[in-house]
């Protein structure tokens, strides 16, 4: 998805452009801003330095800060001498206190801390500054969940002023970020395992530096970014940690609360576990900071500045992960996990003719002129690409649900059976159901069948998903909510309980949602449960993996079909503010002879679900079933086991060409089912009462239009 500035109407200011141009405004924007552009040319009424003030401040505030160097800091008495011909000492006061609390001036009180902590226990004296837009007043204007609702254009304003001065330098910045933004942290317990690290480089020793004056607030690129209509899914509160006399400032102007050292742990765990990136402020030196954000690439304001633009050092970190070749077994963890979309999944050693893979190499900005057509607009999805053009594993690619097949074969051969589970239910929730159904696409194109057989794929699934039928074995997944308050309160309805909807539960509880399933059935699991039969899937193994999504946390409500017996409109009134339709494809597709729906005619979907509830039946004369693939393969063996004179099997296509499985053909046949290949129906034949007592077939002589590749039978 490309960049946008202004996805909804509300973000547009109305002193954009206006004609009774404030001039105090636009020379204060001037001071302030460190746009190349607007710092040499002036603000004019159209720019963001002039309109994003004209949003917060009154011409008193104006008229202090036009009084104020940029980033000087300055005692009380030192300002008012500035500004007492205009102001009496109460009404300065008064003003440059809402000025601390709009954001366009921030204050401390003298920074007393060192490495092991604040160096004093009183309060030094007050001092104030004029700050910067970013980081400073542009993102203080958006610190609240009620600065941005009462000026909603304040998130432009931000989104603006993270984007224009630093379009035309970010080819320029060096490693490490030359003073500018924010200054990416590594997981310190990863850094710990391998490397020496300086302390600068830790999150234990900054907490350690400002213990006692930390804070938590919302993060201002979350809430904003949200604002304009390009949010993401995670709460806002609580994901920013300010630091030192920014934590007290941010908490006294209604901006923050404060937080333990074991809450600061506690916030950066769960970012970690998100996958979000911890960012240092990187404007005052190595020896101080203000904040610790965790960022969510999808709309971090500050990593979008490399992103965006192409330009890695405006967030490289000081270390480079390596992959360890002899140990990667490409579970794909690492790749989905990365922010930055740095790792992408290839081939280990060649690719499967034998060939040497060569990867592309990301071209710098100091290699060639750099410019908007090395940007990259598209970076969210970019970044989400997970393998290179070349492809990775072929199992992998094979497999419908992707399921990183040849991980889970390497951790299964190392004993590690949880871990092994665990990585293919991040792709599948029913691998003990697969394991018995599967069609084993991953085994065809298996490159070990090129030079005897394939790895029994499937059969290691299903041993490891025996697990999951256990109460004391199966992987119940834990939750990773990017929701610091607790778990989501939102009600979703899921319709239908088959095996896209419980999907969707599943994942959904695993990150801190309590859906509710309504399923028209009196059992869940749709197809799973009513189209698969018991001879093939046992149903105690559907209802054991279905009990691990309650016990995440999903409802799951039978005999409760969606538009019958409640509306969706009624759900809405109970609450519930998200839908999923997952209705499934319930119905069958007739041939287009006559008397196809005479009575004794069914389609597989009905009859294999009235197979399911009358086991016991029995079927008098002969059984005959039209069609080639496994699902005509599964009603013929369902009709076997209800003792009718035979079972034949009539399909259009070649016995070569037929869809079904040369498995479930074999295992037909053993059963003593005919298979009758290359006829299709002609007309269905009844008695005088309407009954069904014959069907004409014809010989069918090709099924695919050699010129379009459609299907498009023709018969003799």
């Amino acid at each position: 998805m490309p960049e946008i500035y202004r996805g909804k109407q509300e973000t547009i200011s109305q002193y954009e452009g206006e004609k009774d141009f404030k001039e105090k405004y636009a020379r204060l924007g001037k001071k302030i801003t460190d746009n190349v552009k607007t710092k040499i040319g002036g603000v004019k009424a159209t720019d963001p330095e002039y309109w994003g003030l004209r949003e917060v401040l009154t011409e008193e505030e104006v008229d202090i800060g036009l009084t104020m160097k940029l980033r000087k800091w300055y005692s009380f008495d030192d300002l008012y001498k500035k500004n007492q011909k205009q102001f009496s000492r109460e009404k300065f006061k008064e003003v440059l206190d809402l000025m601390c609390v709009h954001g366009i001036v921030e204050y401390d009180y003298g920074d007393h801390y060192d490495d092991n902590g604040p160096t004093q226990k009183e309060r030094g004296e007050i001092r104030y500054r004029l700050s910067f837009f970013v980081p400073g007043s542009a993102e203080l204007f958006n610190s609240s969940v009620d600065r941005v609702d009462k000026a909603p254009p304040v998130a432009s304003f931000f989104e603006r002023m993270t984007f224009l001065p630093l379009e035309h330098i970010t080819s320029m910045v060096r490693p490490g970020g030359d003073g500018i933004g924010m200054h990416v942290i590594p997981v310190e317990k990863e850094v710990s395992m391998h490397n020496e690290a300086l302390d600068i480089e830790k999150i234990s020793y900054w907490l350690k530096k400002y213990e006692g004056h930390l804070s938590a607030g919302i993060c201002s690129c979350r809430y904003s970014r949200a604002k304009l209509g390009e949010g993401c899914t995670d709460d806002v509160n609580d994901w920013c940690i300010q630091v030192g006399d920014m934590a007290d400032y941010t908490v006294e102007t209604g901006r923050a609360h404060y937080i333990t050292t074991e809450e600061a742990l506690d916030i950066l765990k769960r970012a970690e576990e998100n996958g979000y990136v911890h960012q240092t402020t990187n404007i005052d030196g190595e020896d101080h900071i203000f904040d610790i954000c965790n960022c969510n690439v999808q709309i971090c304001n500050a990593l979008r500045t490399s992103q965006l633009y192409n330009t890695r050092n405006m967030s490289k970190s000081a270390y480079t992960a390596e992959v360890d070749r002899g140990k990667c077994v490409a579970c794909n963890r690492c790749v989905e996990i990365c922010p930055a979309g740095a790792i992408k999944l290839g081939q280990k050693l060649c690719d499967k003719n034998g060939k040497e893979i060569a990867y592309p190499k990301q071209i710098l900005p100091d290699k060639i002129r750099w410019g908007k057509y090395a940007w990259d607009e598209n970076y969210r999805d970019t970044i989400r690409v997970n393998t290179h053009r070349t492809g990775t594993s072929p199992c992998k690619a094979a497999c419908p649900a992707h399921v990183p097949v040849q991980g889970y074969l390497q951790m299964a051969k190392e004993g590690r059976y949880d871990e092994a589970l665990a990585l293919i239910k991040r792709e599948n929730p029913f691998p003990a159901i697969c394991g018995r159904v599967c069609n084993k696409l991953c085994e065809d194109a298996c490159t070990r069948g090129t030079i005897d057989k394939p790895v029994s794929i499937d059969e290691v699934k299903k041993f490891l998903a025996e697990r999951d039928l256990h109460a004391d074995t199966r992987y119940v997944p834990r939750k990773i909510i990017n929701n610091l308050t607790g778990e989501w309160k939102q009600k979703i309805a899921i319709i239908g309980g088959g095996p896209a909807g419980l999907s969707c539960a599943y994942y959904l509880a695993e990150r801190g949602y309590h859906p509710t399933v309504f399923e028209k059935n009196e059992k869940p699991g749709g197809m799973m449960t009513y189209g698969i039969p018991t001879y093939k899937l046992q149903k105690d193994v559907i209802e054991a993996e279905i009990d691990i999504i309650r016990e995440l946390g999903a409802e799951i409500r039978c005999g409760v079909e969606v538009g019958k017996d409640i509306t969706i409109q009624e759900l809405k009134k109970q609450g519930y503010q998200a839908f999923y339709i997952a209705i499934g494809c319930q119905g069958g597709r007739l041939p287009g002879v006559a008397n196809e729906t005479a009575e004794g005619t069914d389609i597989a979907v009905r009859f294999l679900k009235e197979a399911l509830s009358n086991p016991d039946q029995k079927m008098d004369g002969n059984v005959i079933v039209v069609g080639g693939g496994n699902v005509a393969i599964d009603c013929a063996r369902t009709a076997h086991r209800f003792h009718p004179d035979s079972v034949s099997m009539f399909c259009l296509e070649s016995r070569e060409t037929m869809p079904a499985s040369k498995q479930e053909i074999a295992e037909a046949e053993e059963e003593d089912i005919a298979i009758r290949a290359g006829w299709g129906p002609k007309e269905v034949l009844v008695d005088d009462k309407g009954h069904v007592n014959g069907i004409v077939f014809k010989k069918c002589l090709s099924t695919i239009d050699p010129e379009t590749g459609a299907f498009s039978p023709k018969y003799d």
